[in-house]
């Protein structure tokens, strides 16, 4: 069984994925200014250092106020370089949008932090009261009915050698219907385990509805969906010995490995259908627990 992680609240999930926007709007601005309001090849200034007016410096520490600061020495020589080229107007035209920029992300209120709940002790007993009963149940349960499926498979089914043709160094055979049932895992305890670690909830006490978990299985029926599977199995096989012992008594091998490959294609249909039936039969896997306990509503 893998064992999962507890998954977080949603509350809490939605917090940590959430993004955190920082100021950067007025690099932006000043980027887009530096490409369409740059001077056209009449406005250019002079190539070489060029004495940068107020106007100028001023966009440059006001774009310089969103940089990282380890960042600012290269920033400055880059603005400098794109804002002294550039008109008063144009400069302003910036300013006014870095300014606009600045109000907007002002006015937006910071999100409330979450505060982290974290169960007591008896918050965690109280959970478990409720879903450790119902794994020992359910496992038992499952348990019980590994061994009567099991033991049902092996009255009803053909073995192995029943349904093939070998000799000493080729076999051709209907295969082996299917897998002994292990709807129970190995240690219960594990399960209790793992479900108080990681599906049940960390974050307080809880109620879990875990009508869904079927708990019993009806024995006659389960035996007559195994015993009517199994004849058709039954005859799946005499079908295929009828076909593969002429084509064997010619030697045709390539004929018999077809054959082999068809009745072992139809066995596919008679295990889906089979398994069709155990999922309303049987007690079922863990998936009903894990969404009960994933799935409480919090009482406090």
């Amino acid at each position: 069984m893998t064992t999962h992680l507890p998954l977080p609240s949603t509350q809490v999930a939605e917090e940590a994925t959430k993004p955190r926007m920082r100021f950067l709007y007025p690099l932006a601005a000043v980027c887009m200014a530096a490409v369409f309001l740059a001077p056209t090849s009449g406005d250019a200034q002079p190539s070489g250092a060029t004495k940068l007016r107020p106007d100028q410096q001023r966009a440059i520490e006001l774009a310089l106020q969103s940089v990282d600061p380890a960042m600012r020495a290269m920033a400055r020589q880059q603005l400098a370089a794109s804002f002294g080229m550039m008109s008063e107007a144009q400069i302003a035209m910036v300013i006014a949008q870095m300014q606009a920029n600045a109000s907007d992300a002002k006015a937006e209120p910071e999100p409330a932090p979450v505060a982290d709940t974290v169960a007591t002790p008896e918050d965690l007993d109280y959970n478990r009261a409720q879903f450790e009963p119902v794994i020992r149940k359910h496992h038992a349960v499952q348990t019980r009915f590994d061994n009567f499926a099991n033991t049902k498979f092996a009255a009803y089914c053909p073995g192995r050698d029943q349904y093939a043709r070998f000799g000493s160094a080729w076999r051709y055979e209907q295969g082996q219907f299917t897998m002994p049932s292990a709807l129970a895992t190995w240690n219960v305890e594990t399960n209790v385990q793992v479900a108080a670690e990681a599906y049940a909830p960390q974050d307080g006490r809880y109620q879990f509805d875990f009508s869904k978990v079927r708990m019993t299985f009806d024995e006659k029926a389960v035996d007559a969906a195994i015993k009517d599977n199994c004849d058709q199995v039954h005859a799946a096989g005499r079908d295929f010995l009828a076909k593969v012992d002429p084509v064997i008594a010619r030697e045709d091998w390539d004929g018999a490995f077809k054959l082999e490959q068809w009745t072992q294609g139809r066995l596919e249909p008679i295990r889906t259908q089979l398994a069709a039936k155990f999922d309303k039969l049987s007690p079922g896997d863990f998936t009903e627990i894990q969404l009960a306990l994933m799935n409480g509503k919090r009482v406090k």
